[in-house]
């Protein structure tokens, strides 16, 4: 490998935004912060021109892609972007044969090897595999540092290197988020129940704690990934077209199902009991403006709020009107704006201070769930048919648990990552998972 060295140097670099260098200093072998996608396309994609896309829509257009995190000691949370004068796109590009000649399974225990290898801040903090050979196409392996943008503005750079098949230009079908609350009330009482969803939000933040669950224990560095099968997105539009709820709501009943049959055929743990059966969730909130394309800095803006989801034994008729009711009032308050500025404050803290307090916050939730509304059309990648797409956030504390619903091209993926050590079978999460979208389908059969 040979420095691409046709840029000039830029020795000073230029100031890391606090709420960047944040993600750096929560770095921990059992938890990296390292936001993993997976692409798989239905032909195989021609290396040289994926590496030509990847320079000219990502490596040129947004300059911390060849840029490497330098912090500085101290109280005060202090760094810079600097330019890498070794950087080449063959360190951060790989590529090979699909493991095990394109098995499913093996694909699967590669991103999850993946997820607990840290990228080194040497270099840039990022690197893609692609795989070829796999399922007749190419996989495509992606990793960003968190530091470098948030999950949102991740997903915006990966479609970025995406073309329409259609003709139809990239984007998102919907915002994931929003800046000022949606009132369920009018008049005068809009503000007043605004104010009261607040409160609640706030006191559950304050006084929350997990039930014992066969989800608890001690993060390892070894992690696992799996995803299921696409559900198409009519399917799971036409549950929340009968039961008078979004296909979010519906996608998190879902999610929260599997879960409960993951922890009813569980050895470990005690019973959950339904009305004590809530397990909190971190969810992020993306609050940034709507925009054709991420700013060239990208960097993070996004709010977490805590959504305690029934993980009970339950209908899933009422496990998703519960969660209908909860999402609702989280959108009908500003806990959304609030968290985003309690991380604002912590990201500008000292650090002893910012960690302590990040730590008690994320031991309230057992993981992270995210939605992720994705493209709409058929896309491609350098010339390849794009065949399916799903993701993983990173967690921190002892949280075990990462689950990405992604949306696209008319159906939804969901990807489960775990800790090893504390879930040790994360393919009986999308055994469970599947099974309760049978189930949620035969429910709603009959309804009008």
């Amino acid at each position: 490998m040979t420095p691409d060295d046709d840029r000039p140097a830029a020795p000073h670099g230029r100031p890391m935004r606090p709420e960047d260098a944040f993600w750096l200093e929560l770095d921990r072998p059992e938890n990296l912060m390292v936001v993993t996608s997976l692409m798989w396309t239905s032909e195989e994609v021609d290396p040289d021109r994926l590496r030509a896309v990847v320079r000219e829509r990502m490596v040129d257009r947004f300059p911390v892609f060849r840029q490497r995190p330098v912090l500085h000691g101290g109280p005060l949370r202090r760094g810079r972007w600097v330019e890498d004068p070794d950087f080449t796109l063959d360190r951060h590009l790989l590529v090979r044969p699909a493991p095990d000649g394109g098995d499913r399974r093996a694909l699967a225990e590669f991103v999850g090897e993946q997820r607990g290898i840290p990228l080194e801040p040497q270099h840039p903090m990022w690197r893609m595999h692609l795989l070829q050979g796999y399922a007749g196409g190419s996989a495509l392996v992606t990793r960003f540092h968190h530091s470098i943008a948030d999950g949102i503005r991740s997903t915006e750079v990966m479609l970025g290197l995406l073309d329409p098949l259609d003709g139809e230009a990239p984007r998102f079908t919907a915002r994931v988020g929003r800046v000022r609350p949606a009132h369920r009330a009018t008049g005068p009482a809009a503000p007043v129940l605004t104010a009261l969803n607040t409160g609640l939000a706030l006191l559950t933040i304050g006084l929350w704690s997990n039930p014992r669950t066969a989800l608890e224990g001690r993060p390892r560095a070894a992690k696992s990934a799996a995803w299921g099968d696409p559900v198409p997105l009519e399917v799971v539009a036409g549950i929340g077209r009968r039961t008078g709820t979004t296909v979010n709501d519906v996608c998190t009943a879902l999610v929260a199902g599997a879960l409960a049959r993951y922890l009813a055929r569980s050895p470990h743990g005690p019973r959950l009991s339904t009305g004590d059966d809530d397990v909190a969730w971190m969810v992020p909130v993306n609050l940034a403006a709507p925009a054709p394309q991420p700013p060239e800095q990208l960097g993070n803006h996004f709010a977490l709020v805590l959504v305690p989801l029934p993980v009970g034994p339950r209908s899933f008729p009422d496990r998703l009107a519960v969660v209908h009711r909860r999402i609702r009032r989280i959108r009908d308050s500003w806990e959304p704006v609030l968290t985003l500025g309690l991380s604002d404050a912590l990201t500008r803290s000292p650090a002893l201070v910012g960690g302590a307090v990040t730590r008690w916050l994320g031991g309230k939730a057992v993981g992270v769930l995210t939605n992720v509304p994705g493209p709409r059309a058929p896309m491609s990648l350098a010339g390849a048919p794009v065949a399916g797409v799903v993701g993983w956030a990173p967690t921190s504390d002892r949280q075990a648990l990462t689950v990405t619903v992604f949306s696209y091209a008319g159906s939804v993926t969901v990807g489960f990552g775990a800790d090893c050590a504390v879930v040790p079978d994360v393919d009986a999460l999308v055994a469970a998972f599947q099974e309760e979208v049978a189930e949620a389908v035969a429910g709603c059969a009959d309804r009008p």
